[in-house]
């Protein structure tokens, strides 16, 4: 009996050992078999459910984006409007200091304070803020870059009001540019659109566009202001049939923001 029994603890320790051997050999597979459902899990999870959340926050972020791109693409486009604006006022300025720095020196800068003053003519005069403290006198000369203006009709201590050459009742000799000798001539006269110059001498014939200037005839004003540019010359404007010349204003009245006064002598 005790052979027998010995026999059998021997088989029973070989079964051991190869169930020990065959764990040893399968556990990893065995491993990875039991985590699997797990990781199916998550990649399902992943799937379905992270990618969401991650391209949610990865939406908004781009939204977020998107939105801060065109807070500043609008803030650049405000900005590209203000140097617009800039531009144009810096123009107008270099345009005012270009005229100041060929003009005499007795010649005063004065800001435009209001149009239509206390003349009856309301639409013919402005008033500038410049006056008697600054050397204005009634009858001084007023002209911008573009051109003549007109004359101070009235003036204070701080302000004088301007009539400007719009007005019928200012009359001034004028001379059609040319390099003929024979250059027509005239006397201006004024309205709110479209001077004539009338009382013609000299050539009847000039070229549209040509610039019509001052003559310095009469001595109130001085010889080769700005007035405006020549038209055309017609009959029909008048009873006498006399020829006319029609001339367009150099400066745009409505849109004066300065001027230059010139100083009592």
């Amino acid at each position: 009996m005790k052979p027998k029994s010995k026999t059998t603890g021997v088989y029973l320790a070989v079964a051991l050992s190869a169930a020990a051997v065959a764990a040893l050999i399968f556990l990893p597979a065995v491993s990875v078999e039991a985590v699997y459902p797990a990781e199916r899990a998550k990649r399902a999870f992943s799937d379905r459910v992270w990618s969401r959340v991650v391209g949610f926050f990865r939406g908004a972020a781009a939204n977020a984006e998107n939105v801060r791109l065109k807070r500043e693409i609008s803030a650049l486009a405000l900005l590209a409007g203000d140097v617009d604006r800039l531009e144009i006022e810096n123009a107008r300025l270099r345009r005012a200091l270009g005229y100041s720095a060929r003009v005499a020196e007795n010649w005063l800068s004065a800001p435009v304070l209001s149009r239509g003053g206390g003349s009856a003519a309301v639409h013919r005069t402005i008033r500038v803020g410049r006056g008697t403290l600054d050397g204005v006198s009634e009858g001084g000369i007023v002209v911008a870059p573009e051109g003549l203006v007109g004359r101070v009709s009235s003036v204070t201590a701080h302000t004088a009001e301007v009539r400007l050459l719009s007005d019928p009742t200012m009359m001034v000799h004028c001379e059609v540019e040319s390099t003929s000798a024979l250059r027509m001539r005239g006397v201006l006269v004024g309205s709110d659109d479209v001077f004539t110059l009338k009382y013609l001498t000299g050539s009847k014939i000039a070229q549209a566009h040509s610039r019509v200037l001052t003559s310095g005839k009469g001595g109130v004003f001085p010889k080769g202001l700005m007035v405006g540019y020549f038209s055309e010359v017609v009959s029909d404007r008048n009873e006498t049939g006399q020829p006319e010349a029609l001339v367009r204003p150099a400066v745009d009245f409505d849109l004066l923001e300065d001027v230059f006064i010139r100083r009592a002598q």
